[in-house]
């Protein structure tokens, strides 16, 4: 298995990011440095993580997140409505509770065993949050 780091906005204001195997430190940075750029859209947005794939992140990767978070914590408060996990490994939830444990998201989040269930509870946030035509159109094409 090839690691990479996939981002697919194609079904926007739904935003799913796909991690697979252990990404290099500089593939992490590349990933940050594009969630900073959708948060500069300006535009509110669901994100769906799929780690079912991932390997556990380095000591390295685990603090920029805790750096990316501080720096990004207002916008995110501001535009991401709300964040699912993809998570099927005990060791990354582990290592989830323990990153938001210490540096909290500033942003509803669920774990969730698989894509259906992130899709339902993100566009469940948008139409919570007065997007109900985004969430049905998601949800519409991602039944297709």
């Amino acid at each position: 298995m090839a690691a990479s780091i996939v981002f697919d906005d194609s079904l926007w204001p739904l935003l799913v990011s796909r991690f697979e195997g252990q990404v290099s430190d500089e593939a992490y940075e590349e990933y940050l440095l594009q969630g900073a750029l959708y948060l500069r859209r300006g535009e509110p947005y669901v994100s769906v993580l799929d780690t079912a794939r991932l390997a556990l992140p380095t000591v390295r990767q685990r603090q920029r997140q805790f750096e990316w978070l501080r720096q990004h914590e207002q916008p995110m408060r501001e535009l991401l409505l709300g964040c699912a996990f993809i998570i099927t490994s005990p060791l990354i939830r582990l290592t989830m509770s323990t990153v938001f444990h210490l540096m909290p998201m500033p942003t509803p989040y669920v774990a969730v065993q698989d894509m259906a269930r992130a899709v339902t509870w993100a566009t469940g946030r948008l139409r919570d949050a007065g997007h109900a035509e985004a969430a049905a159109g998601i949800l519409e094409r991602f039944h297709r």
